[in-house]
């Protein structure tokens, strides 16, 4: 609680780049700790301020010493903390059965375009096109995860802050394991509090661009009849190279149509990403968007997800609990949403 306030701007980074911050930082304590080695509290590895948690402002001293975060008089502030620590989870690497041991998550402020690797197999550089602004410059030594860039991700925005708009991005992520698992490669999620039990799947997916191939890169009105071609840029967050052959023949890109009162129906466009590494590099594929379900007018939504055809049959990545990226389009219109709208997916 001491040491996220001093490594983020609690007062303008989102929520979920905060929770982001306190399981890296989690990790990164909990790995020196079964090294045995000592940190201090210094940038040189992560800083931690006594009372940092109490002088969030407006300063208040909680009134359950025994329990801060369940005190009565927080501010708005130390209940954004208290959110993102409340959760015991953290990363984790290694091969079974050493396989919920703490990462070396090192983490840093930001950087342009891309992040450096380090010295461990799961600090592999990885594109981080939203931190693209020509304002950015690198405040860190850029590896592991980006604490501006995870801002910039969950707010589907080039500013990081939540007080400035610097133009939307496009492409938005609302769940913390879709960051962790973008900057850290081939990790383990994790959570502490409950026997150390798995919270993410094996097979994972994010997009990092779609280029719609409109003016100001927003979903265009669609017409039944037409089609759409458009470019998206995939990254292999999982745990495995997509290596095409026996078991798995393929990977594909795919896309299922869903409108509210008709269920779903799956397009008829694909793009194949046999031979995706695992986190870098991150290719960019073309795949034409048509065959609009004859559901009238009105907004739909296409959820874009990984296919596998395997030796036992076929699958969504979505089937084993990683979430589509959703994104909502006016077909026909008029359309009483405001677009682009990334949907919510919840489990």
């Amino acid at each position: 609680m001491d040491v996220v306030p001093k490594e983020v701007s609690v007062e303008a980074f989102h929520p979920t780049a905060i929770q982001a911050q306190a399981i890296a930082a989690r990790s990164y304590a909990y790995w020196h700790i079964r090294q045995g080695s000592t940190i201090n509290n210094s940038t040189q590895f992560q800083v931690f301020v006594p009372y940092a948690f109490e002088a969030l402002p407006p300063i208040t001293f909680p009134d359950n010493l025994d329990n801060p975060c369940a005190s009565s008089n927080l501010n708005n502030n130390q209940r954004i903390v208290c959110n993102a620590v409340a959760a015991r989870y953290y990363i984790a690497y290694g091969s079974y059965p050493n396989d919920n041991l703490p990462a070396f998550t090192e983490y840093f402020a930001d950087i342009r375009n891309r992040t450096i690797s380090g010295g461990q197999p799961y600090l592999v550089a990885v594109d981080d096109p939203i931190s693209s602004h020509p304002d950015i410059v690198q405040d860190g030594h850029g590896r592991g995860i980006s604490q501006k860039g995870a801002s910039r991700w969950v707010r589907g925005n080039l500013s990081f802050s939540i007080n400035r708009d610097l133009g939307a991005w496009s492409v938005r992520w609302e769940r913390v394991e879709q960051i962790l698992v973008h900057y850290y490669t081939g990790v383990h999620i994790r959570d502490a509090g409950n026997n150390n039990a798995l919270l993410n799947p094996s097979y994972r997916w994010n997009p990092l661009q779609i280029n719609w191939g409109t003016p100001d890169n927003r979903p265009p009105m669609m017409y039944h009849g037409s089609t759409y071609p458009i470019s998206v840029e995939v990254q292999n967050t999982g745990l495995s190279d997509w290596t095409c052959g026996y078991p798995n023949f393929s990977y594909e890109l795919r896309y299922r149509w869903a409108k509210a009162g008709h269920g779903e129906d799956a397009g008829s466009g694909s793009a194949s990403v046999c031979g995706t590494s695992m986190g870098d590099p991150s290719p960019t594929v073309n795949l034409t968007i048509q065959n609009i379900p004859n559901w009238g007018s009105g907004a739909y939504s296409i959820r874009f997800d990984i296919y596998v055809t395997s030796a036992s049959g076929s699958f969504w990545f979505r089937d084993y609990g990683w979430p589509t990226y959703n994104v909502s389009v006016c077909v026909d219109g008029p359309c009483k949403v405001y677009i682009p709208l990334v949907l919510k997916n919840y489990p």
